[in-house]
This record gives structure tokens, sequence and C-alpha cells, in this order.
């Protein structure tokens, strides 16, 4: 190869214009994992109810609902998000923003994506139901902003962060794992518990087929029951509209939606001491979870610093959750769904940092015992080893025994 023709590295331009196509393509592709199950909704009560096109828009305005954007319902403004459609386009944006060679590359990715949401959103229209224009562009560009310099800036942070804040970072993502966690559990046995009025409630608003749909809108809010369980959990608890509010130690129940998904609201609260039970033994194995993962080389001051760091870390990320979370389903008496995001947070450090404090002060009694010595040992080392009966004529010492060392005399030069 000559000199003239040897190959340079593209320019920013061109990564950029690169950036903008995978951004197009990140929309297309995220669209297409929404149409499959729309177009399933579509083709279960039979082709002929509605047109395709209708279908493919409804996949649109999912997806665009998903990055928060909004959407205008039969003419109610509808803020409320499926978190399964946000963490599946969270995934595909974080996977597609790790491939980008450059930031000019990333930056094209989030303007592309944003211009495809533009455009989707004026299409998406079906009679007056449709996306806001402005408000879906604004929010599919700081999603994109948002998770994509997460994904490309996590792993070159990780591996420049101390070990003492790695740990920290850790411990903190196996608290919110583990209340997460514990959120799911919780939701999906209160739906057991009352699924014979899920699906009731199912074959009341579409029977047979025609009700995928609203099933299919049911598991897409899947991950939103599970952060009503965390904030149950935790204390604050959440609220379904303005009439129904559920907490530990308080169940106020009112007018709601026809939806299976609400079947597993509690109709009553349990004991107080249960609620108690509850929420501080899930702070305890939470402590517990965080003393495993830190250190113990430290001292006991740093190690205290360690569970405020984590505690304020963990009680942030959830509080950040709940609030995608949260939304509404139009004003009046629908209009707050979900729980108070500051109230979620503050609650789960206020729980977490006593807990891990409290298994701490454990570990260090238990080393301060254990560091005791036993009186005994000291007792048999400070007097002197004895045979209990002298030694019998022609009875030789016992061989382990050391001999006596006799000295010899020092001879003086004055007196040689």
């Amino acid at each position: 190869m000559s000199a003239t023709d040897q190959e340079y590295p593209p320019g920013w331009l061109t990564r950029f214009r690169q950036g903008v196509i995978a951004g197009v393509g990140l929309l297309l592709i995220a669209l297409g994992c929404c149409v499959i199950p729309t177009f399933l909704a579509w083709l279960m009560p039979g082709a002929d109810t509605t047109p395709a096109l209708s279908a493919l828009k409804a996949a649109a305005l999912v997806l665009l609902a998903g990055a928060h954007g909004g959407v205008v319902l039969a003419g109610t403004e509808v803020t409320l998000a499926p978190l399964l459609v946000t963490v599946l386009l969270g995934w595909l944006v974080a996977g597609h923003a790790r491939k980008q060679d450059s930031w000019s590359g990333f930056a094209g990715l989030t303007v592309g994506y944003g211009a495809a949401s533009a455009v989707l959103a004026g299409w998406s229209r079906l009679g007056s139901t449709h996306a806001p224009v402005l408000r879906s562009t604004l929010a599919a560009l700081l999603f994109v902003l948002a998770v994509g310099a997460s994904a490309r800036s996590a792993e070159h942070l990780w591996v420049r962060l101390p070990a003492r804040w790695q740990q920290v970072s850790r411990a903190a993502a196996l608290v919110v794992a583990g209340y997460l966690a514990a959120g799911a559990l919780l939701s999906a046995g209160m739906l057991l518990a009352h699924f014979s009025d899920a699906v009731a409630l199912q074959r009341q608003l579409a029977p047979g087929a025609a009700g995928l749909p609203v099933a299919l809108l049911g598991i897409a809010a899947t991950p939103n029951a599970a952060l009503a369980g965390v904030s149950y959990l935790t204390g604050p608890g959440f609220d379904v509209g303005a009439h129904t509010s559920v907490s530990a130690f308080s169940v106020s129940s009112g007018r709601l939606p026809v939806f299976p998904l609400l079947a597993g609201l509690p109709d009553q609260r349990p004991a107080a001491w249960i609620g108690s039970l509850v929420i501080v033994g899930l702070a305890l194995l939470a402590g517990w979870a965080v003393q495993r993962t830190l250190s113990a080389a430290r001292s006991w001051q740093h190690r205290l610093a360690d569970c405020a760091a984590v505690a304020g870390i963990a009680g942030a990320t959830l509080a950040v959750l709940t609030g995608l979370a949260a939304g509404s389903l139009g004003p009046g008496a629908l209009r707050g769904i979900g729980a108070a995001w500051w109230a979620v947070g503050l609650a789960a450090t206020l729980l977490v940092l006593p807990a891990a404090a409290l298994w701490l002060g454990v570990e260090l009694v238990r080393a301060r015992f254990a560091e005791q010595p036993r009186p005994g040992l000291y007792a048999l080392a400070s007097q002197p080893s004895q045979p209990s009966q002298p030694f019998e004529e022609g009875e030789e010492p016992d061989s382990d025994e050391p001999e006596p060392v006799v000295e010899a005399p020092v001879r003086s030069r004055t007196a040689s």
C-alpha cells in the first residue's frame, strides 16, 4: 500500500453522522420490540376489528410513554409510565452507547434518537390519543443522555474508584436489589392472594382473548407494582388516586379504576406490630448484608462512615426509582399514583443506617470478648514447674524435662 492509499480514521463529523444513523436504528429496534405484543393483541380478537396500522401506532405510543414523555389518552393527560418498557429501552440505549467509539458518535446517537422520536410522536396520533411532540422529544433526549452517558462512563469511573468506594457501591447495590426483590415478592404474593378478584376484573373488562391488551398493560406495569411494594416495606406507603392510600400502618380504600393489577391491594391493614416487625426485620437483614460486604480491617469510625455512605446511596437510588414509577392517570381522583420519592428515600436511609450500625456494634462486642485472655492460662504460666515428688534413689528424671545447667566458675586473671 502506498502512502497516498493510506487509510485515516474517520473524523468527528463522520462519527457524528454514524451516530445519528445508529440513533434512528435504535428507535426502530425498540419500536419492533413493542410492536410484537401489540400485534398479538390485535390478532387475538380478530383482524377485522381495527386496522393493523392502529396496532403499530399503539406500539409507538407505548414506547414514547416508556421514555416518560407522557401521552394524551382520549383527551386525558397520562404521565404514568410502564416501567418494563423503560427498562427495555434503557437496556437498548446502554448497549448502543457503549458501541460508539467516541463522544461525537454518542452525541449523534442522542440527536438521531431525539429527532426520530419527534417524527414518531407526530405520526402516532390515534384520534384524540396522541403523544405531545415537544415533550416526547425532550424526554427522549434526556433519557438517552442520562442512560447512555452513565453506561459509557461507568466502566472508566469504576476502575478509578478507590477500593473503599467500590465496596460501598457494592453494598448499596446489594441493599437496593434486596428491597426490590422483597417488593416484587410482596406484590406477587398479594396478587396471588387475590387472584380470583383479578380474574373477575379481567373478564369484566374484556373476556377471552380480547383481554390480551389489558393483560399486556398489567405485565408492563409489574415494576411499578414492585416499587409500590418497596414503599410499603420502607414505611411511607403509596397512593392510588386521591381516595386510596396503602401503608403498613393504615389503609384507606376509595374508588379505583377497573384494572386487574389493582386487585392485589389490601383491604385492611395488618396489625401494627406485624407491620413494624416486617419493616424492621427487612432493615436488619439489609444492615447485615452491608456489614458482610464492607471490609472489617478498618477502624470502627471509618466503618460507621461507610455505613452512612451506603445508606445514603441506597436511599437516593430508591428515591429515583420511586419517582420514575409514580405518575397520574388523569386529573381529579386519579391524579397521584405511586409514592412520594423523597419519603421513600429518607425512610430507607433512616432504616438501613441504624441497622448497619447495630450490626457493627454487635461485631465490635464479639471481637472485644474474643480478644480477652483466659485467666487460667496466665496462672499456670506464672507458677514454676517443680516436680510434685522427689526422685527416689536410682530413678532417673523424665526425659521431657530440661536438665539443670550448671555454670562453670569464672576464673580471674589476677588469681591465675
